[in-house]
């Protein structure tokens, strides 16, 4: 028997495990009404605080529960262990230096979950040492056989933590972990386990059979170092990067993935990379035969029989495929439709897209169908696509795809739906956040005036008075929206959902009050896009965001919407809030037309304050080649969500953004994840061109760096000098970033050199902007800035800016411009505009 043999990461974590594959059970319970009142403009972290009735009952049982020594049938890999009479295949972890062992993931459905951890623990000695357990959900420890643990917070998506002695006997010691967690829409399912002191000579083994340690050893290290050369591809072949360990033969990896919601389903990509000995690069092939969209994919690469499989993403968008606009809105709408019904994902919005573009039949009975599925199972998000169900009977009644069997099932699907947390049920839906009430009650309304005499069997109302009752809750949702506007602000995934929402109920009520309002809120989603996209596309400082989002400028479903609009943006795959736009008549304000494009040498500053009791104050700067918009003093230390509170854009690849990681997974489903959101929220203020990002990260979080997504390959020139990062985009655009600690470009994996890391929980950034107008060539604009006199350490600074004057800030102290506080509050959600020479 051999084994693999690591020694503990950073001589602290217990991270080498095999683990079982996951154990999944569906969860029901007895249907229950939620009475409680909810303030769903909180948003972030206070509205994740509604726990679901079904999940109390479960965990309390689970906490109960006797859980024993889980049954092996072979200690190895391939071998398993069984679970409620399953067997699960054991496989060798690889953690790519993640501390954390994770079943983290999305469960549109309740469900529990559940895997068996096993690793071995050679010690020369025999000592106690003492560890700290980490756990969202629960965990039992077994060590050499005996339970030794019971840790159950089972607290949903918080990390909880203990000591624990593990006693060690010379030798190999067994330790088992068996983790579980009642797994709702997003939900973290984790562990970790960190000795309190370093055990340098604490050596993990995984046993592998006769297997060659060394040869599993160079794979594992050359599927790490596996990458895109850039994360957008926009023409020619896609091209993966990594060293082949073999000297005489191919390394062949596969990826299976696809964009987020036909992964969900199961529709998936597959291609294979083959490295040839020697060879550094492989190639997919022409982009134009990917998906189009932010792509995400299990690697995996087999090496005697065994697996070792790690994580990509990138975004593939072809330009090739996307049309010329038309003249006007109307016509690309229709240009909309064709697009998403030849490469939308395949789901309701792809259906509509095939009623009205012409297109497969089997294609739109077998996504509708799978819809209506969906949404009878109150899966999560099931609001996003119920709201398309009037528009397909309504219109395309007569349609020879729509047979009389789809349109009762969508009947069926509408009358037995759960509208509101009121009513009975026990699902997973969520409530409790402005996009999803806004749905919620469009959906409400909509199905009301549908079957207006029909009982609606769930909440037992009939259809009028379900109208009565969505138009009461629309109402209300509406007057509180317009007085404080999003509390999600800017939020590149959730802002097309409202826009789906109020185009949905624009173009289909019967009611004029709500129309009316419905058309007011579109007019203001247009405003929005018009003052933080940058020719047409929109990346900013926002409330909410995902990687997805955040490296997939090009696609993203704002950027469709101001293409639809203003014809400037991109063509998307995705169609939320996008396809209820094209279904409607209407028409974007063409006032709005002027705040999309700046002149050369002027900057448009606008200031604005969104949600609950003045929850965001945001900041923009927009010049004729860079967008800077900022939250400034937000929730300065707390612990953060998926907010992004300073965004740097030159164009759709060319972007810079600081952000402190939530987790060490690369590619893990935490929210805060590794890129989107903050574990720790800095100080962030902004002035003009100008914005300082001040950290001083919780000292129990254990991410003890922050770091910067600057992809040197997208930008015309890069340069590092000293304690500056410099970059000129293509459009003209420059960027300069400080640092008061030594910042690591990362050269190793798939974040190869478009991350930089600083190391410390004590760091501040310094970030200015500049273009040819403001400072003349790009090396005029690295002496000024180089020459720029700056007192600086980890909490402060003081800085001569060349044309702003003195700014003075730092972690403890808003920013000052010449001695004089900016103002960043008070204003409201449409905020203040005014134009201004570049500066």
């Amino acid at each position: 028997m051999y084994h693999l043999r690591y020694p503990l990461q950073n001589a602290r974590h217990i991270n080498r495990f095999l683990i079982s594959e996951i154990h999944e059970e569906p969860v029901s319970g007895t249907p229950v009404k939620i009475e409680q009142e909810a303030n769903v403009w909180e948003g972030s972290v206070g509205s994740a605080s509604h726990t679901n009735p079904v999940r109390e009952a479960f965990v309390a049982g689970r906490r109960e529960a006797k859980d024993g020594y889980p049954y092996f049938s072979d200690k190895q890999v391939g071998g398993s262990v069984t679970q409620k009479g399953t067997s699960h295949v054991l496989s060798a972890h690889f953690p790519f230096d993640d501390p954390v062992i994770s079943l983290s993931g999305f469960y549109p459905n309740p469900t529990w979950i559940s895997a068996v951890a096993l690793t071995y623990l050679e010690s020369e000695k025999k000592r106690e040492v003492v560890c700290e357990l980490a756990v969202a959900g629960g965990a039992r420890l077994f060590l050499n056989g005996e339970k030794i643990m019971t840790f159950t917070p089972y607290l949903r998506n918080q990390i909880q933590t203990t000591d624990v002695t593990l006693p060690l006997e010379i030798g190999d010691n067994e330790l088992v972990v068996f983790w579980d967690e009642f797994a709702e829409r997003d939900s973290d399912c984790s562990f970790s386990l960190t000795c309190v002191e370093e055990q340098p000579s604490l050596v993990q083994k995984l046993p592998i059979a006769d297997r060659s340690p060394q040869l599993v050893l160079a794979v594992e290290n050359a599927l790490g170092d596996l990458s895109c050369l850039s994360n957008h591809v926009r023409e020619g072949d896609v091209i993966l990067s990594c060293p082949n360990p073999y000297k005489e033969s191919d390394l062949v990896i596969s990826l299976v993935g696809a964009t987020e919601e036909n992964y969900m389903v199961g529709d998936l990509y597959r291609a294979e990379a083959v490295f040839k000995p020697g060879e550094r690069t492989a190639s997919l092939g022409p982009c134009e035969k990917l998906p189009i969209g932010y792509l995400q994919f299990v690697t995996k690469t087999t090496v005697e029989d065994m697996e070792i499989r790690y994580k990509l993403a990138f975004e593939n968008f072809p330009l090739s495929l996307v049309p010329k606009p038309k003249k006007t809105m109307d016509e690309r709408k229709r240009q909309a439709f064709r697009f998403l019904e030849r490469y939308g994902e395949r789901n309701g919005n792809r259906a509509v897209a095939i009623l009205h573009a012409g297109g497969d039949k089997q294609e739109f009975v077998h996504l509708l169908e799978r819809q209506i599925a969906f949404i009878n199972k109150r899966s999560d998000c099931s609001d996003f696509y119920l709201s398309y169900f009037p528009h397909i009977l309504n219109t395309f009644s007569e349609h020879p795809y729509l047979t009389a069997e789809l349109k009762d099932a969508m009947k069926s699907c509408m009358l037995h739906f759960r509208y509101w947390h009121d009513e009975p049920g026990d699902d997973a839906m969520w409530f409790y956040s402005e996009n999803h009430a806004l749905m919620f009650h469009v959906c409400q309304l909509l199905a009301g005036e549908m079957y207006p005499d029909e009982i609606f069997t769930n909440s037992g109302m009939s259809g009028k008075e379900m109208q009565e009752k969505a138009i009461k809750l629309l109402r209300t949702w509406f007057e509180t929206f317009f007085s404080i506007g999003f509390t999600e602000w800017n939020s590149p995934p959730y802002l097309p959902i409202d826009a789906l929402g109020f185009a949905s109920l624009y173009a289909q009520t019967t009611n004029t009050e709500m129309k009316n309002l419905a058309k007011k809120a579109m007019d203001y989603i247009y405003y929005i896009l018009a003052v933080y996209s940058l020719d047409g596309i929109f990346s900013t400082t926002a409330g909410r965001t995902y990687p997805k989002e955040l490296f997939g400028n090009n696609s993203n479903c704002p950027s469709f919407i101001n293409w639809i609009g203003y014809g400037i943006g991109n063509t998307s795959h995705a169609g939320k809030g996008v396809t209820a736009l094209c279904f409607s008549d209407y028409q974007a304000p063409e006032e709005y037309r002027k705040y999309f494009q700046v002149p050369e040498g002027m900057a448009l500053i606008s200031q604005s304050t969104h949600g609950y009791q003045g929850y965001a104050d945001v900041y923009a700067c927009k010049t004729a080649c860079s967008l800077l918009s900022s939250a400034n003093n937000f929730r300065v230390g707390e612990r953060g969500f998926q907010e992004n509170p300073i965004h740097l854009l030159f164009s759709a690849t060319e972007q810079i953004w600081v952000n402190h990681p939530g987790e060490h997974a690369l590619f893990g489903h935490a929210r805060p994840s590794y890129w989107a959101g903050n574990g720790t929220l800095p100080r962030v203020n902004q002035i003009e061109n100008f914005a300082s990002i001040s950290f001083s990260l919780s000292s129990s979080h254990p991410v003890d760096f922050s770091h910067i997504y600057l992809p040197t390959m997208e930008f015309a020139e890069f340069q590092q000098r000293d304690s500056w990062l410099f970059v000129r985009a293509h459009n003209g655009g420059y960027g300069a970033i400080y640092c008061s600690s030594p910042l690591k470009m990362v050269i190793f994996g798939p974040n190869k050199e478009r991350e930089f890391i600083a190391e410390g929980r004590n760091v501040l950034y310094l970030l200015r902007v500049g273009s040819p107008a403001s400072f003349g060539s790009f090396q005029d604009f690295i002496a000024a800035i180089e020459h720029a006199p700056l007192k600086a350490d980890s909490h402060s600074f003081v800085l001569e800016d060349p044309s702003l004057g003195t700014l003075e800030g730092g972690y403890g102290q808003s920013l000052q411009v010449n001695g004089t506080s900016v103002n960043y509050s008070g204003f409201n959600p449409v905020g203040q505009n005014r134009w201004t020479v570049e500066r």
